[in-house]
């Protein structure tokens, strides 16, 4: 206990387990580590192509309309609705394609009956 946290020290043992965060998944055996760090880094990728994909929208269409001066009119556009529903179309196609892997997995497990490694899951 904490001298610095008296909230905490004035529970008792229960109620300050129940304050305890778990960090992080348990660990699956037989499972590497290096695969969540692999699917991170595509994940973080995948977001970066994502951001591009919109600066290049917003640079065409600002070029499209003639209103084009510089970064900063790409840092400032706006996207009407149009533009919005465009790049949400394409941002959901880019995710299913770049995740169709995990989902084909996943399916193939909850087919099969395979427990998940879900810490959500009871099992």
């Amino acid at each position: 206990m904490s001298s610095e946290d008296p909230f905490r020290a004035s529970l008792d043992g229960t109620m300050r387990a129940r304050l305890t965060v778990q960090k992080g998944r348990r660990p699956a055996p037989g499972v590497d580590p290096r695969v969540d760090t692999l699917i991170g880094m595509v994940l973080s990728l995948t977001s970066e192509v994502a951001v591009l994909r919109e600066r290049l929208d917003a640079h065409e269409r600002l070029a499209a309309s003639g209103n084009f001066t510089g970064p900063e009119a790409v840092d400032a556009y706006v996207p009407d609705a149009t533009a919005e529903t465009a790049r949400a179309v394409q941002r959901q196609r880019l995710l299913a394609k770049v995740c169709r892997p995990l989902i084909a997995e996943s399916m193939t497990e909850a087919a099969a009956g395979t427990p998940s490694d879900d810490p959500a899951d009871p099992e």
